[in-house]
Order: structure tokens, then sequence, then C-alpha cells
């Protein structure tokens, strides 16, 4: 984890990036086509999606097109697939959804009866072949092996130029291993096929930082607002440019941020050292009644969230000042 992730107040740690986002919990989306050996769409196949483990169970038929749609509620766990029709062999494979994306997969069923001798194998066509490379990729990325996966979502993107999820997975890859100007150049593609998404702006905004670029930065952290006003992932670029600011001594500037923070996250422990800051700002004004009795607040919140904080003493000692 670098870029971002090293910019949060003492010893608030926020995790970001790829490895967060797999791990969230979330929905997602399946999509599965299912194909004969000639490639043809097969109508009336029967999916079964399961969880081990579990009495988990959702079914579907495909449609003549030969596709089926499963929308899965928790998309952070492992499933089974299972198709079958009379006629041809079942299949059976593990299956790993996309979290709050879709996952787009074919599926090749073979007849019971044996193919002719003369018939030839069909070339995967570049589609397939980009879903193929993106699913090696996502396997070797549940191994961490962030090295190996990025050729593979390399070869898909190559394959099909409007997978955008290859994009997508290549701009967190490309941060998570420092390659900073191909993280950009990955977050753009992804976001001329899908333009403002909050994905591809998330990646955008940390690959500006993380090469400098502050000013196109806060322009894309925008943009992300607007996308997503109450994503956790812009609460926490908001707290990241007021804990900058915050180190440089600029404490009502960094409010500015928090501001928005807790706007977003009111709540949220890891958002604590926000309200400290507020809390430090606002009691600037004591004169001021309204101000006074937010600084109060911000700070009781401060130590409501984090008693053992290094700064609780001092937020104690100013809420006793302020009284």
């Amino acid at each position: 984890m670098k870029a971002i992730r090293r910019t949060a107040l003492s010893a608030l740690v926020v995790a970001l990036g790829l490895a967060a986002a797999l791990h969230a919990a979330g929905e997602g989306r399946i999509v599965g086509t299912v194909l004969d050996e000639a490639n043809a769409p097969v109508e009336g196949v029967k999916a079964t999606l399961t969880r081990p483990g579990t009495g988990y169970k959702l079914e579907k038929v495909s449609d003549k097109k030969g596709q089926f749609m499963l929308l899965i509620l928790d998309a952070t766990q492992e499933y089974q697939i299972h198709l079958e029709k009379q006629g041809y062999k079942p299949y059976e494979a593990p299956l790993k959804p996309k979290l709050e994306d879709t996952l787009r997969v074919s599926f090749t069923l073979v007849k019971a009866e044996p193919a002719p001798a003369a018939a030839a194998p069909k070339e995967l066509s570049g589609n397939d072949k980009a879903i193929a490379a993106y699913n090696e990729g996502v396997t070797l990325l549940k191994a961490n092996d962030l090295a190996g996966a990025a050729p593979k979502f390399e070869q898909a993107a190559a394959f099909d130029p409007k997978l955008a999820e290859a994009n997508g997975a290549l701009a967190d890859l490309y941060l998570e291993l420092g390659r900073n100007p191909e993280a950009l150049a990955a977050a753009d593609r992804y976001l001329a096929l899908k333009p403002n998404d909050p994905r591809g702006l998330r990646a955008r905004y940390d690959a500006l930082k993380a090469t400098g670029d502050n000013e196109k930065a806060r322009a894309t952290l925008e943009a992300l607002a607007a996308a997503d006003p109450k994503g956790e992932g812009t609460a926490v670029r908001y707290f990241n440019e007021g804990a900058e600011l915050t180190r440089a001594g600029k404490f009502d500037d960094a409010a500015v941020w928090f501001e928005k923070v807790v706007e977003i996250s009111p709540a949220d422990p890891k958002f604590a050292k926000a309200h400290y800051v507020l809390g430090l700002t606002y009691a600037k004004e004591e004169k001021d009644a309204a101000k006074k009795a937010r600084a109060k607040e911000q700070l009781q919140l401060f130590l409501q969230m984090a008693p053992n904080d290094a700064d609780a003493g001092t937020a104690k000692q100013l809420l006793d000042y302020l009284k």
C-alpha cells in the first residue's frame, strides 16, 4: 500500500485500493452466456449457483441468447456454478463474483454424445480470449500474485479494448505496484469506456496524487464527489487532503476538508481525527457562542470514537477550558 495510504493522521491507517475493494461487503452481478461447441447460444440451460458449506442456492434458466443473470447480495464470497441441460454434459466450476460490478462469463457445454471426429475445435473470439485472460488474472490476484496478475489483465485489455473491467483492474494493480503513470493511463482508458464512474475516478485521483499533480487530482476529486457524494472512497480522499494540510500546519484549510468528511461519515471511528481538528479550529473562535458549541461537540465526538488516542488528553483539557 502506497500513495494516499501514507497520508492518514497519527496511527490512523485508512485501507484503500484493490485489496480493500475485494474484501468489502456488497453485491455483484454475474451475466453468464452458455454456448455449445459450435459457439451457438444454448437456451433452456438450468444454472444453479451455490455457496459451499451453506444452504444457499440461486437458480436461473438461459434465454434464447443463451444468457442468464444472477444477482449476488454478497459478492465477497466464493460460489459454485452448475449448468445442466438434457443432451449435454453437466458443467460445474468455482465462481467468484466481482464486487459492486458485473462479471461476464462464457460457458461451453459439450454434447453428451461424442463429437464428430472431423469436427475442429472452435477458435476463441477476441472477447472470449479477453474473458479467459481476465479470469486468469483474477485467480492470480486471489493468490496475492499481483505481478503475475498484471500481464493477464494486460492481455485481456489487448484482446478486447472495450473490456472496461480489465483496465479498471490494471489501474488498481499498477497503483499497488507503484507504477503510477501506467495506473493513470489505465484509469483514463477505463473512464473513456465508463465516463464518471467512481471506480475510475478514485484510481485517477490516486494516480495523480502519487505523481504529484495536485491540481488535476483535486479536479478529479470534485468529479468523484459529484459522481459518488456519499461514498466512503470520497470521504477517505477528503480526509487525506485534510491530513496533508494538517501536517503542514494549515488547520483552517484542513477544516474545510474535514467538514466534508464528517458530513459523509459523521460516526465512523476511522475519521475520528477529523472531529479533533475541527474541534481545535472552532475553539479558536470561542467568543462566538455557536463556534464554541460546535468545538465542544466535535471534541466530545472525538473522545467517544478514540478515547485512547494520543491527542485525547489535549481534547479533554480543551473541553475543560471551554466550559
